[in-house]
């Protein structure tokens, strides 16, 4: 009986490890939106939802570290990947093969919608979740109001909430190539499977991007603070 090696140095390797990190992150990407929807419910139910996740103590500082990671080698392996496609096409590196028929424009965008994400990511880090939740930010008419005032007073400002959105309408470009690729690095790449794939990883796409830029859009347009 023979045994395959583990070989980080093959291509397959690479994009199986960005697939199932590339998982992990969507499925963090899901909950979180979850989460952020409590904003709906007013301060009582958003600060409540994130005082339930603060009560996890160190299972939330495990789960972050790991999220962390996870992300950490999503990001490195993708960028030996892209590395590694550069060097393979030398001096025909822009080149464009549509052998495959057009590549589309989410597939397109990935080094761009990834870069700004990346960026987003540290930004959005050190603007919510190290925010001091009990400071001037959180208050709203002279009460603190927890995190949900950091949230409303942060997304009051219009350039503060297009940043979010663009972030989002990038996130939205990243999941619709990256489900899909997923699912093809896995096996479904079947000519059976491709039409439903490729729908069901746009409607996905759309419907995070959507329900994440609608709470600056409920904040700047709807919320009456």
């Amino acid at each position: 009986m023979s045994y395959q090696t583990f070989d980080f140095n093959s291509s397959i390797t690479k994009k199986q490890i960005v697939a199932l990190t590339g998982l992990v992150l969507i499925f963090f990407v899901v909950f979180h939106l979850a989460g952020n929807l409590f904003i709906y419910g007013g301060p009582a139910a958003f600060n409540g939802y994130v005082e339930k996740l603060d009560d996890l103590g160190v299972l939330k500082t495990i789960a972050e570290w790991g999220l962390f990671f996870v992300f950490g080698i999503h990001i490195l392996t993708t960028a030996f990947l892209v590395l590694e496609n550069i060097q393979a096409r030398g001096i025909s590196r822009y080149a464009v093969d549509n052998s495959k028929g057009p590549r589309s424009l989410a597939t397109r965008l990935m080094p761009y919608s990834g870069s700004y994400l990346f960026l987003y990511v540290i930004w959005h880090l050190i603007d919510f979740s190290w925010a001091d939740q009990q400071g001037p930010r959180s208050i709203i008419h002279g009460v603190s109001y927890g995190l949900y005032g950091v949230v409303v007073n942060a997304f009051k400002d219009p350039l503060h909430s297009m940043l979010y959105i663009i972030a989002m309408c990038f996130l939205g470009l990243h999941l619709a190539h990256g489900t899909q690729s997923f699912l093809q690095t896995f096996g479904f790449n079947d000519n059976r499977f491709t039409p439903c794939i490729k729908k069901f990883s746009r409607y996905f796409a759309v419907a995070m991007a959507a329900g994440y830029s609608s709470i600056p859009l409920y904040v700047l347009y709807v919320l009456k603070v």
